[in-house]
C-alpha cells in the first residue's frame, strides 16, 4: 500500500478518536466538565466565589463549579465557637448546616426537609435516637442530593427530626464519608471529592 494513503489514513483515525474523546467529556456528569449549581442562570456571582474561582484558576461564573472528579476543594472556617458551619444544597434547595463528624447520618429540621421536597408523615417519626435535647423519635429517609460548592453526593441516608427537637441541620457522616477526605488544619475544614 502507497505511504500517503496509510498517512491519510492515520490522520482521519486521529481525527475520528479527538472527536469521539470530546464528545465522551462533554456528555453530562463526564470528568472535567462543569455542573450547574444551586443558583439560577440570571443569579449573580457573589464574591467570594469569584475570589475563590481566581485563587484556583477556574471560570468564575457563579454556579459553575468543577465535578467531582476533578479533586475539587471546599475549605470552612472555624467560627468563633470553633465550629463549622455552611450552606449546602438538599435537593437542590439552600440549606444551612453545622458539619458534625460525630454524627453517623445527616440529620434535617422537619421544616428544612419539607423546603426540599422531603416530606415526612407524623406515623414516621419511630427510630428513637438521643440528642443533646435528649431522647427523641426520628423519620429515617434517604436525601436525593446533597451538594456544597460542587462537591456532590446522591442518595444520602438522614434523619429528619421536628424543629424542636433539632435547633440546626446537621452534616453528619452519611454525607462525610463519601467524600475523598474530611480534614481539619489550623481553624480549618478541608473536604475533597
Amino acid at each position: 500500500m502507497r505511504p500517503d494513503i496509510i498517512a491519510a489514513g492515520l490522520c482521519i483515525l486521529c481525527v475520528v478518536i479527538g472527536v469521539r474523546a470530546f464528545e465522551a467529556r462533554s456528555a453530562p456528569g463526564a470528568r472535567g466538565v462543569y455542573t450547574r449549581s444551586l443558583v439560577g442562570e440570571n443569579d449573580n456571582p457573589a464574591p467570594a466565589q469569584i475570589a475563590h474561582a481566581a485563587r484556583n484558576g477556574r471560570p468564575a461564573a457563579y454556579g459553575d463549579s468543577y465535578a467531582r472528579e476533578w479533586g475539587h476543594e471546599v475549605r470552612i472556617r472555624a467560627d468563633r465557637d470553633r465550629q463549622y458551619r455552611i450552606d449546602a444544597g438538599v435537593n437542590r434547595r439552600a440549606t444551612h448546616f453545622l458539619v458534625d463528624t460525630g454524627a453517623a447520618l445527616v440529620a434535617l429540621r422537619e421544616s428544612d426537609a419539607r423546603s426540599a421536597g422531603v416530606f415526612i408523615n407524623p406515623s414516621d417519626f419511630k427510630a428513637p435516637i438521643t440528642t443533646a435535647n435528649g431522647q427523641t423519635y426520628a423519620a429515617r429517609v434517604k436525601v436525593d442530593e446533597i451538594e456544597i460548592q460542587g462537591l456532590r453526593v446522591r442518595n444520602v441516608d438522614a434523619f429528619v427530626l421536628p424543629d424542636e427537637k433539632l435547633s440546626i441541620n446537621l452534616l453528619g457522616m452519611s454525607f462525610l464519608s463519601r467524600l475523598e477526605s474530611v480534614e481539619t488544619r489550623n481553624d480549618e475544614m478541608i473536604m475533597r471529592g
